[in-house]
């Protein structure tokens, strides 16, 4: 950081940053009386929460902000009404929405269709020639595209010296030149684009460079990595609020120090300026917590412990103890046999096993008594009439196995996972069809930016492998507009890793990466409430 003049660090480390947080203490009348002449000419603002009426607010008159909105907050709603407002003015408005997942279309496409059907807005769900025709034929208000599909659609190959890999690379004038005409930028969950080096940061930063508008969503200010937020913000605000440049945001904010082994630099967070830091935010963004938005129904939790099957006893005795020999041997690849032990303890407790086939080909074997599978048809059974139950899972090959025994069943249901063509097709039938009462979902595909909330029961077959995605999926049918009471259910295959994982997420642990360092124990049995 050496090259980083200290009269800039201190410059940065002095500013005196606005801070909207007064603005939630304002009654719904005086909202009301200062948003009246802006919301005139819009349609169902009425509907709009005091919170949302905030944010509204923000990103109509300062143009480029962050909207940092627990889930259920209604994000979605906010960034709609903002592009209307400037429709029913008489402008033109032009919006780009990067969302992460294909699933979180659909969102966007009903949320649109429920509460601003004024609003044009095309999907770019198609190939890359489809995509780029309807950026260049169409004429609608809001375009939404995955962040993968938009790099896909730009990616050039880039050809290096002296390496074999293939390299890709993001020309920001082509980039430019794609998205032409559009005025307004929105990243949801904006986190995706933290990554200054990647692709998806290269692409958003020419397209927001040129947008008149910049709206950032995410429900936290805040995740895993405290550096990660640099990037985020400057896609809205270019420097406005943390810096100018990485780094200057990590001379004022990190300290820098010499890896031993590797020689290179590496910063660590400095946690005395986190204070400091959060009131910096605060210049062009507002953080609403669950607790401040609306009421929402009750929450049940229920734990079932169920016994490991004859069957499989043998094969998890072996896992585990090829588990703790992995963990407690100091060899070279000691890292990447504990991951294929414990791979297979998670894999057990969903009742099958991957298994080497012929010419070393990978099988996956199931088990004929499923434990699992059993409760999921009691839990079904019992439901009331009229009820629906979304199934997370984190295996693609236990979508197959659910989906196969409530096939059996004659149980109509919808499927989302990496292998399904049609994912806004599923939901469709899910939200849609009375009769399609289950939906079984991969957990990397469905814990982000679904709304769900005409489900009220949720069975975590399998626990997924991240607090976030844990507290993610509850969220999905937990939010705004879900009128009756939660229920989650969680089974726990007795003998394997599945309750451990459980309370690992409840505590914002990651189970394996705990069990590695030596922070935690293995020793099959649950930790304590």
């Amino acid at each position: 950081m050496g090259l980083i003049a200290k009269q800039a660090v201190n410059a940065l480390l002095e500013r005196k940053p606005d801070n909207h947080d007064w603005m939630k203490k304002l009654k719904r009348v005086a909202l009301a009386k200062e948003l009246r002449s802006e919301l005139k000419n819009v349609p169902n603002f009425e509907k709009l929460w005091d919170h949302q009426l905030v944010c509204f607010l923000l990103c109509t008159t300062l143009k480029r902000f962050m909207l940092h909105i627990d889930m259920g907050g209604g994000k979605t709603l906010i960034t709609l009404f903002s592009i209307l407002h400037r429709k029913m003015l008489g402008q033109k408005p032009k919006a780009i929405i990067f969302v992460p997942y294909v699933t979180a279309v659909d969102t966007w496409i009903e949320e649109c269709k429920k509460h601003t059907p004024a609003l044009s807005l095309t999907p770019l769900i198609g190939s890359t020639i489809q995509n780029l025709r309807h950026l260049e034929e169409s004429t609608s208000d809001v375009y939404v595209i995955c962040y993968a599909s938009a790099v896909a659609m730009l990616a050039e190959d880039m050809p290096v010296a002296k390496r074999k890999k293939k390299a890709w690379t993001i020309d920001p004038k082509n980039t430019r030149k794609v998205f032409a005409g559009f005025d307004t930028f929105v990243a949801d969950e904006i986190h995706k684009c933290s990554n200054v080096s990647s692709l998806t940061y290269r692409m958003c930063r020419a397209i927001s460079n040129e947008c008149e508008y910049g709206i950032g969503l995410s429900g936290t200010p805040f995740g895993k990595n405290v550096e990660d937020i640099w990037a985020q913000f400057y896609l809205i605000d270019f420097g406005e609020s943390i810096g100018e440049t990485k780094g200057l945001f990590q001379a004022a904010f990190f300290e820098e120090k010499i890896n031993f082994f590797t020689k290179f630099k590496e910063y660590k967070f400095d946690k005395k300026k986190m204070p400091l830091l959060r009131k910096l935010i605060k210049h062009n963004s507002i953080h609403y917590e669950a607790s401040e938005m609306n009421d929402l129904p009750e929450r049940r939790y229920i734990k079932a412990k169920l016994p490991l099957p004859t069957a499989m006893e043998g094969y998890v005795s072996v896992a585990a103890a090829q588990f703790i020999a992995a963990i407690k041997s100091q060899s070279g690849d000691r890292t990447r046999a504990a991951e294929a032990s414990y791979l297979q303890l998670r894999q057990l407790a969903s009742g099958f096993m991957t298994v080497n086939g012929e010419s070393n080909a990978k099988v996956k074997v199931s088990f004929d008594t499923n434990p699992k599978l059993d409760l999921l048809e009691e839990k079904i059974d019992a439901m009331p009439y009229g009820r629906k139950m979304v199934v997370f899972h984190h295996f693609i090959h236990t979508n197959g196995l659910i989906s196969e025994r409530l096939s059996k069943l004659k149980i109509k249901h919808a499927r989302i996972w990496s292998g399904q063509k049609d994912v806004i097709g599923e939901l469709k039938k899910f939200r849609d069809d009375p009769k399609c009462i289950v939906l079984v979902l991969n957990d990397q595909s469905g814990s982000n930016s679904l709304n769900l909330q005409h489900a009220n029961y949720m069975f975590f077959f399998e626990q997924p492998d991240s607090p976030i995605n844990r507290q993610q999926g509850e969220r999905r049918i937990w939010r705004p507009g879900q009128t009756q009471p939660v229920y989650y259910i969680d089974p726990f295959m007795e003998g394997t890793v599945d309750e451990r994982i459980y309370y690992a997420n409840t505590q914002g642990k990651n189970l394996l990466e705990q069990l590695l360092k030596g922070t935690e124990k293995f020793s099959g049995k649950r930790q304590p409430e």
